[in-house]
């Protein structure tokens, strides 16, 4: 019993230590609409996530993010108005590519949202739902995969609790792969 459980723990070990899994980070920033029992608000997103790539998926990679945005008006010197509505979403997406030459690719993906809605000065109320984008993107990196890919994308979240709160976010991305 002891050798089978050594067995596996170096097994365990030996794919840890010489895997090739690859690390990568990004962050965006762009302008969105959101909205819940509210008229649609305009503002401005911005967010991170990290990324990697698992010997448990050939074509999809598992993306943890989140996203913040809040009404463009808190941008603006504007003192009358001292509450601003904003949300904050938290996702966990399997991520796809389809390149179209060694430079320029398509990214999909979809995946699981909790959204933190602040639409008014009294709600602060946690929902969840979907979260799905497109992005065209440019490909810098280098033969071995380590470098900088970028892309304008549209991101979209959905929500199924709760008020329904929904945002869509116009983003430019910046995605380094370590």
């Amino acid at each position: 019993m002891k050798i089978k459980i050594l067995l596996v723990l170096l097994f365990l070990l030996n794919t840890i230590i010489f895997s090739q899994i690859q690390f990568s980070a990004g962050t965006f920033v762009g302008a969105t609409s959101f909205s819940s029992t509210s008229p649609s608000v305009g503002g401005f997103a911005t967010g991170l996530f990290i990324e990697t790539d698992t010997p448990l998926f050939e074509e999809v990679f598992p993306r943890i993010g989140f996203t913040y945005m809040k009404d463009i008006n808190a941008l603006l010197p504007n003192n009358r108005n001292p509450y601003y509505p904003s949300m904050l979403a938290f996702s966990f997406k399997g991520v796809t590519s389809q390149y179209f030459d060694s430079k320029i690719f398509l990214e999909e993906s979809i995946g699981l949202m909790t959204l933190n809605d602040r639409t008014f000065v009294d709600k602060n109320s946690w929902e969840y739902g979907l979260s799905l984008s497109f992005l065209a993107g440019y490909d810098l990196r280098d033969f071995n995969l380590k470098g900088l890919k970028t892309g304008i994308a549209v991101d979209y979240g959905l929500t199924f609790t709760g008020t329904l709160p929904t945002y869509l976010n116009f983003i430019i991305q910046f995605h380094y792969t370590f």
